[in-house]
């Protein structure tokens, strides 16, 4: 029974997402036509994510360690759900990118993001993952906080930690900027990956405060990460989710 309901709530989600998503497209078309436009497009995100969250009976519950969110900077966080990137659009800056799967410009309608204000990788070219490093660069040189989720996917057996991949944290030591960690204690309760179901209620996650690199070389990437890792991986136990 649980399952039917969370089937039919999953039906209720997608329709709201998406239905909100369709009311704004005409103004995402006009937003996303030039990049002096972007913030604008990402101030539509950020009501989309707020009006997904209040129509569909979720609540987010969060605390923030930092004084300003402002840009730039790198956001890394653990990825248990989709649901990830709808409650980043709840505290994220007018100055945004997300960067992941480059497949995701294919999507119909929603693919316009990745063409436009965000970041897609050809994971199986290096050529083509170099120029989108260097376009996340770019977006940094203009003020962007720049999302990457460093396990890369959502994985199986989440809320456990995929080991994290180097790039967010080899960015951020190059750029100079700080590395904004986030932790979502329960996004994979609410929508679990390919179960095909949604279960309303409180959303809960941390912004911790933000770790600076200025003055770190490329050498101390590998402790950068482990340091990253550790925070999300303490904030989770602490909390008795693993």
């Amino acid at each position: 029974m649980k399952k039917v309901f969370g089937h039919i709530l999953l039906v209720w989600f997608a329709l709201c997402f998406t239905g909100v998503f369709l009311l704004f497209y005409p103004l995402f078309l006009i937003f996303l036509s030039h990049s002096k436009l972007y913030p604008f497009a990402n101030f539509l995100r950020k009501i989309w994510a707020w009006l997904t969250f209040l129509l569909t009976f979720t609540i987010p519950i969060y605390t923030n360690e930092n004084k300003s969110l402002k840009g730039p900077y790198v956001l890394v966080s653990n990825h248990t759900s989709y649901l990830d990137i709808v409650a980043i659009g709840l505290f994220a800056p007018l100055k945004l990118s997300f960067m992941a799967k480059q497949q995701l410009a294919k999507i119909p309608l929603f693919g316009i993001f990745f063409r436009t204000v965000d970041i897609g990788v050809v994971r199986e070219s290096m050529t083509q993952a170099h120029k989108s490093f260097k376009k996340a660069k770019d977006k940094i040189k203009d003020g962007y906080g720049v999302v990457i989720f460093p396990e890369g996917t959502i994985w199986k057996q989440a809320p456990k930690l995929k080991t994290f991949k180097n790039g967010a944290f080899k960015l951020a030591i190059e750029m100079g900027v700080p590395i904004m960690p986030v932790t979502f204690y329960n996004n994979f309760e609410r929508l679990p990956d390919e179960k095909f179901e949604y279960y309303p209620g409180i959303v809960k996650f941390k912004i911790h405060r933000m770790i600076e690199t200025n003055h770190l070389k490329s050498d101390d990437v590998d402790d950068l990460k482990n340091k990253i890792y550790c925070i999300i991986e303490n904030e989770l136990k602490n909390h008795h989710i693993l």
